[in-house]
């Protein structure tokens, strides 16, 4: 971890060098490190592409096995097995990002603030921004939320109440973390939102989804 915060810091001042300003370099990283993990989030949006298209087909099996969650989790299983689908791939960007985001701590820590220009309204990236950044990652935390997660099981209530409970999280959060982090999350959200919108489809809308399996 301290060879990432290192290598992290030094990126950073690399890009104040070209920029003169400490936000800028670090949305210039956030969009590196996003490429970087581009292969990882387009594993994610076919996989949510692909559930939202064999959701008639979980459906049925919901229906066929009412009251059996075993056979159901089963079959559903299977159903995913037979169409390709990782149901933990959603969790790959963000695993990735963890240690990412626990380095920047100690990169922004490490930089000297002392009469470098502020960043819009903020002076010092090293702390918390009380409000207008916080709110930021929130949005963006549910915008990137509401195209990425499939579509909700029928009397699955624990996805929905994550898809408003994390937003809300995330700005407590960041209301105690410093200003860099939110920054850096803010940026991320909305280069991952915009590869959401222009990623293609491919192939996958013009292909069938099988039957369920009996």
């Amino acid at each position: 971890m301290g060879y990432l915060t290192g290598l992290l810091s030094d990126v950073i001042q690399y890009f104040f060098s070209l920029t003169g300003n400490y936000g800028w370099a670090i949305i210039i990283l956030t969009v590196i490190l996003r490429i970087l993990i581009a292969p990882a989030q387009h594993m994610q949006i076919a996989s949510t592409r692909r559930t939202k298209e064999i959701e008639p087909l979980r459906k049925e099996i919901e229906k066929r096995y009412k009251g059996d969650p075993r056979r159901i989790q089963e079959e559903t299983m299977r159903l995913y097995r037979s169409h390709k689908i990782n149901p933990f791939a959603g969790c790959l960007p963000l695993l990735i990002q963890i240690p990412i985001i626990w380095a920047f701590f100690g990169a922004l820590r490490s930089l000297e603030y002392v009469g470098v220009p502020a960043f819009l309204w903020v002076a010092d990236l090293s702390k918390p921004d009380p409000w207008i950044l916080p709110v930021l990652a929130g949005v963006t935390t549910f915008l990137q939320s509401k195209l990425t997660l499939p579509a909700p099981t029928d009397g699955d209530t624990t996805s929905q109440t994550m898809l408003y409970l994390m937003p809300l999280l995330i700005i407590w959060m960041s209301r105690s973390f410093a200003a860099g982090i939110s920054l850096y999350w803010v940026a991320s959200n909305i280069f991952a939102i915009l590869q959401q919108l222009v990623y293609p489809a491919g192939k996958s809308r013009d292909r069938k989804p099988k039957e369920a399996v009996s």
